[in-house]
């Protein structure tokens, strides 16, 4: 089993909330090299649902559905019919159904490897599940399978980060920082320490006085503890 029911009863409900907060979050500001913004049709239904809206979550899965009756291919109905599966996963394991709980985990981890292989150079595939992976990430308790989400968030952040790189400082201090920070969690957790300092000395030269300077600084003063470095910003922490 990639993850216990004990860790998942604690956090379900902040792991539905939050990993897609973090995907609206970083997905807000997308490129306008991506002329088909599937996630402004359905990002406000999803974001209720999460929330505790069911119907909103049902009427925000069924627009995946139509569209993916449409077009079978469709990256944006994919990752968000995915993150949708994921949430339904958590609440599926606290309510303790293990067996449906890691079906739905199996599917969403599968279909949003799907819509990025189908659209690989997307912001609109590669932040949501790079956002939804590193939210799942702690919770998981099978070695490889952590360590593949973590990896992955990397790579997936890493493209993310090379493509705004041209603008990256005409963007809020909210976006930066939850780009920078999402990097710097990943490869902390993964114990790849050096690597994870590039982004937060970042974050200290480029957002100075920030939330995120001041986790960044409890993160190399207390290595032991994972700090929360995405969310912040507009977010209580």
């Amino acid at each position: 089993m990639h993850m216990t029911a004990t860790r998942w009863k604690r956090c379900a409900g902040i792991l539905g909330l939050f990993a897609v907060l973090a995907v609206l979050l970083l997905a807000a500001p997308v490129a306008a090299q991506d002329s088909m913004r599937f996630d402004e049709e359905v990002r406000e239904l999803f974001f209720a649902g999460f929330a505790g809206n069911e119907d909103a979550l049902e009427r925000g899965m069924a627009i995946c559905e139509e569209t993916l009756e449409a077009d079978p291919d469709h990256p944006g109905a994919l990752v968000w019919q995915a993150s949708g599966w994921m949430f339904q996963s958590g609440m599926a394991y606290q309510e303790g159904d293990w067996a449906k709980g890691m079906a739905l985990f199996d599917d969403a981890t599968a279909q949003m490897d799907r819509a990025v292989s189908l659209a690989p150079d997307s912001l609109q595939t590669l932040i949501p599940r790079a956002s939804v992976y590193l939210a799942t990430a702690p919770y998981i308790y099978d070695t490889p399978t952590r360590t593949r989400f973590l990896e992955t968030v990397v790579d997936d952040y890493t493209k993310v980060l090379a493509m705004r790189e041209p603008y990256f400082a005409s963007l809020t201090a909210h976006s930066r920082g939850e780009l920078l920070g999402a990097l710097a969690e990943a490869l902390w957790r993964l114990q790849r320490r050096d690597d994870a300092q590039v982004y937060l000395d970042r974050i200290l030269a480029e957002l100075p006085d920030s939330a995120y300077a001041l986790m960044a600084e409890r993160q190399l003063a207390e290595p032991q503890t994972i700090q929360q470095l995405t969310c912040l910003g507009c977010h209580k922490y």
